[in-house]
């Protein structure tokens, strides 16, 4: 059975266009020079259609659906990426696996042979995240809970105080049951109570199974526990099988505001509703815990070293990226810096930082993540046009087009997918494309710096003293390294003081933080839900991140109002944009930023940012602590800000993957109706 030729998805597409009324020239498509033999187009394209997503689902979902528990396990895909794999195909990866675990006691090294290990860990670490890690935190009594109303100017509490809770702090409601008791209610007589937590919050219970009335709360899903569509409006599109896309409405500002805690403290300076800070706050547990036991050890040594380096800083943001994609990835975060074997890094936010907690934990949710999957499209798909996209995002060769001569890798076909992957069927299984077709969804190209153009701050954040240090800490595996010593064998004076020796006095780990310059070009399952775009969030909609002149420079998501809270929008028949695909949104000027015109606006350049932006610019892309000691607008009413994503900031600039300006309208128009597919 032959593939599909690199020449004859032109031939294809041109003929879907003109038999699927396209219109004969209603679109731009590149001449097709060389006719080949169409051996494609009748059984081998019935078998593997052009559509047909697998909604990131991973190998082992796939494959243990309907499957026993004794079914054998195949390969994890994503550990067939080592150095050679696709080497000349229209795929490019040069970001590869590496193991971790070489080292790691047998017994928190268990090996997953079967499908009844998968599924069992699923389970485990499904309970990590929404019951354990809670039980573990610091807890408030449902009533404290309950009385967050009193901070809004209300006498008494609204009977839709969950609804109002949920949109004043950005949180979401939860795809599960999630009850806490309302006043007056006994939690164990009423099933958990008749309140409904949004996500990041579970009530506990106690070592015979009872509910306590106490709430704890989890920050992985408190950046993680995303929706698309509101429940209370009746939308119906998440589930748990869809659980953490990221959160972006998340606002630590007002609940700073409503609480009484600094707001940068909470936020580590990112003081905009929806974006964290996870890069930086991985640079202060550096600085605050041990780099062998993590208990608390802010040691005058390690802290001056972090201190030091003038790469290093914390100020940089990122809209968080959806869960499901992880059983895609090589590396974690944008720039790829750890490992994705790097499971310990999974726990990171989870509160119990014991050795024996994360070992017998964060491959259980590691494992989880892979299960997880991507909601489908809500809205209708023209068929006929998304497999013109199909076609066009796996083989239109961008570096080809007027303007992008010299701006594109050689490597790879210059396609969306020779970066991003391959998400279709068709050319999953043709060996052009890729070296076996387990590898469909895998996205492992880090797009250097200087070829994706996008706001250089996440990666520069990350100094090469917070690097050094990582190399030689638990996160990067040093256990049994050379110069290791269990730190249960060292001298607790010497544990205390030796993270701030030079790096060659210490062990080197398995999986060190990568600093090649770059951010991973992530996979696309689930894309559509995504909104806003680029790695923090500056982009509105798929087809301004395909056209760069469309990306607004200030905007605003539609807001909703119920009583005296407001917060963004998310009513599916309101506030999503089915044709451009994202979020709707106001472009707003300077002057119509909330707040004193000397923090907004520039007096000499209107497209600049002001004095004030500038300043704090310079602060954290060079200070490490700067984000708490942020500059805040004392202007009554100044906080509004923090609905407003106003790209001439630090870390915000929208600018960067423009080489898709090239595509036509019509071009764009199809690749958009693809990825709604997925």
């Amino acid at each position: 059975m032959s593939g599909v030729k690199m020449g004859l998805p032109y031939a294809l597409l041109a003929a879907l266009m003109v038999g699927c009324g396209g219109g004969g020239g209603s679109a731009t498509v590149p001449p097709v020079d060389d006719v080949v033999d169409v051996v494609d187009s009748g059984e081998n394209a019935e078998e593997f259609p052009l559509l047909g997503s697998r909604h990131a689902k991973s190998e082992w979902n796939l494959y243990c659906d309907g499957k026993p528990d004794s079914a054998e396990l195949p390969p994890d895909p994503r550990t067939l990426v080592v150095p050679g794999t696709n080497v000349g195909k229209a795929v490019y990866f040069n970001a590869f696996w590496e193991s971790c675990h070489e080292n790691v006691p047998e017994e928190y090294n268990p090996t997953l042979e079967t499908c009844g290990d998968w599924r069992a860990s699923v389970e485990f670490g499904e309970r990590t995240i929404i019951d354990i890690l809670p039980s573990i935190s610091a807890t408030v009594s449902a009533e404290e809970f309950g009385s967050a109303w009193q901070a809004w100017g209300l006498t008494e509490r609204p009977e839709n105080y969950d609804q109002m809770y949920t949109l004043r702090y950005g949180m979401n409601a939860a795809p599960y049951d999630n009850p806490y008791p309302l006043p007056g209610e006994d939690p164990n007589l009423t099933n958990g109570g008749s309140g409904q937590l949004p996500q990041g919050f579970r009530q506990t219970k106690d070592a015979d199974g009872n509910y306590t009335g106490q709430i704890g709360s989890t920050a992985c899903l408190l950046c993680h526990g995303g929706t698309i569509g509101d429940p209370y409006a009746g939308d119906d599109v998440f589930s748990l099988k869809n659980l953490g896309l990221g959160n972006n409405n998340v606002d630590l500002v007002m609940q700073g505001i409503d609480s009484g805690v600094p707001i940068n403290v909470l936020s580590l300076g990112t003081d905009q509703r929806g974006q964290n800070n996870a890069t930086g706050g991985t640079a202060v547990l550096m600085g605050l815990l041990d780099w062998d036991t993590l208990e608390i050890n802010p040691n005058p040594a390690k802290l001056a070293v972090l201190t030091a380096d003038s790469t290093q800083a914390t100020g940089a943001q990122q809209d968080a990226p959806a869960w499901w994609g992880d059983s895609f990835k090589t590396r974690k975060m944008f720039d790829g810096g750890p490992a994705m074997d790097a499971q310990r890094l999974a726990l990171a936010a989870g509160g119990d930082f014991s050795y024996e907690f994360m070992e017998t934990h964060d491959d259980k949710v590691m494992m989880w993540l892979t299960s997880l999957e991507s909601p489908k499209y809500p809205g209708e798909i023209d068929i006929a046009l998304a497999e013109q996209g199909a076609i066009l995002f796996h083989v239109k060769d961008l570096r080809a087009a007027p303007g992008n001569e010299g701006k594109l890798p050689t490597e790879g076909n210059g396609s969306c997918a020779s970066c991003h992957g391959v998400t279709s069927p068709r050319f999953a299984n043709d060996p052009a494309f890729l070296d076996d077709p387990a590898l469909e969804g895998i996205a492992a190209y880090r797009v250097p710096l200087d070829v994706i153009g996008t706001d250089p701050a996440h990666f520069d954040h990350v100094g090469e003293a917070m690097a050094d240090a990582w190399d030689s800490s638990f996160w990067s595996y040093t256990d049994g390294q050379d110069k290791w010593v269990d730190p249960k064998d060292k001298d607790p004076a010497l544990e205390m003081a030796d993270d701030g020796f030079p790096k060659d006095m210490r062990p080197e780990g398995v999986c060190k933080w990568n600093r090649t310059p770059g951010y991973m070009a992530p996979p696309l399952y689930g894309v559509w839900a995504t909104s806003p775009y680029l790695h923090n969030g500056s982009v509105p909609t798929l087809e301004a991140v395909l056209d760069s002149s469309k990306r607004p420079q200030i905007w605003r998501r539609q807001l909703q109002t119920i009583g005296p809270v407001t917060g963004y929008d998310q009513r599916l028949d309101v506030a999503y944009d089915y044709d451009s695909v994202g979020w709707k949104h106001d472009v707003l000027s300077c002057g119509e930023i909330p707040g004193n015109t000397l923090f907004n606006c520039n007096p000499v350049d209107d497209e600049g940012p002001s004095y004030i932006q500038t300043v704090m610019a310079m602060a954290n892309s060079a200070l490490m602590w700067a984000p708490f000691a942020p500059v805040n607008d004392p202007t009554p009413g100044a906080e509004d800000k923090r609905f407003i994503m106003d790209t001439r900031k630090f870390g915000n600039s929208n600018s960067g993957h423009d080489f898709t300006d090239a595509l036509t309208g019509r071009e764009r128009e199809a690749i958009i109706e693809y990825l709604k597919t997925l």
